[in-house]
């Protein structure tokens, strides 16, 4: 398993801190739980399951190590009802404000996020961020059943890379046209590379939980519409390719992908999305195939044509379905 951590710290000199402060900087803690508070900061907020799945270890051990964690007041447990299951819910970790200050002093560079927004503190998102998290999770078993596909993954709230100098996320993207002003942050960029082909695709990837417009005269206010026109100017300007140098590749394709909640939202999306047959790169799934089928699957309709067959990301050669949770 891979994961996108770079070297983070605190250059904040001792003498600066509080006695409260001195008293976090003091607390020890091992290799193990570093590790896990890495994961948890980097994911934003993670569940029991994720964490299960990302390392590898059952239910028992997961939970266990996250009360020893909350314990030392390093993270704090979230209680979210769970979709579909009435009165079910489950508990989700975020890091603390002492844990986030013991991760500062653990490395010898700096955040790029200040504390505020590395700390979990939008509970009303959780459903978004976790199904993103879902994704990832689902993106990096690719490599795994594939070896020779390469994945790499950029979240827009990663606190270990460098924003840009408007200080907006390091893959928000801003540019003008002769007649538009184009202004948009993904939820994540990735790129898969396929080492036997000599391939390399870009994805971005847009996690809908239904709560969009699908129109709006208003061309300020956040709408799928205008998602799908600002990345079709994207995409044929090909601002795109900016990627090309970071992975240090030539792309065969861009895709944009709409990950939804809910069947109802896809073939919403999609009649929006089918209207222009020039908005055949963007691609739109649900959470429910996802999970039924996996990346690897062919969940994805294309250009919003749901009278076609649906595809996979990885092409009709590579696809699979395999299901994480049998």
């Amino acid at each position: 398993m891979v994961f996108l951590i770079a070297t983070i710290a605190s250059t904040i000199p001792l003498s600066m801190y509080t006695q409260s402060q001195e008293v976090i900087i003091m607390k020890k803690i091992t290799p193990k739980e570093k590790e896990l508070l890495l994961q948890i900061l980097e994911y934003g907020i993670l569940s029991t399951n994720q964490i299960m799945l990302i390392n590898g270890v059952g239910k028992r051990e997961v939970q266990r190590k996250l009360e020893n964690l909350r314990k030392k007041d390093l993270i704090t447990f979230h209680n979210i009802k769970k979709e579909g299951r009435k009165g079910r819910t489950e508990y989700v970790s975020s890091i603390s404000e002492i844990g986030a200050t013991i991760i500062r002093n653990e490395f010898d560079g700096q955040f790029y996020f200040s504390s505020d927004k590395i700390i979990f503190k939008n509970i009303y998102t959780a459903k978004h961020q976790l199904l993103l998290n879902w994704f990832r999770i689902h993106l990096n078993f690719l490599h795994i059943k594939l070896p020779d596909l390469t994945v790499d993954f950029i979240s827009a709230t990663t606190p270990f890379l460098p924003l840009k100098k408007n200080g907006l996320p390091l893959i928000s993207e801003q540019f003008e046209t002769k007649l538009l002003k184009i202004n948009f942050t993904p939820d994540g960029v990735f790129c898969i590379k396929n080492k036997t082909q000599n391939k390399s695709l870009l994805f971005m990837l847009e996690v809908d939980m239904g709560t969009e417009s699908l129109t709006t005269r208003s061309s300020k206010t956040n709408n799928i519409a205008t998602k799908i026109k600002n990345y079709s100017v994207y995409f044929q300007t090909e601002k795109y390719k900016r990627y090309q140098k970071k992975w240090n590749t030539l792309f065969n394709g861009f895709r944009l992908l709409f990950l939804t909640n809910s069947l109802e939202r896809e073939e919403m999306i999609c009649k929006q999305v089918g209207s222009d047959r020039s908005n055949n790169f963007v691609w739109i799934s649900t959470k429910l195939e996802l999970f039924e089928k996996s990346l690897g699957g062919k969940i994805w309709v294309s250009g919003g044509n749901l009278h076609t067959p649906k595809e996979s990301i990885i092409g009709p050669s590579l696809n699979y379905e395999e299901s994480l949770f049998l």
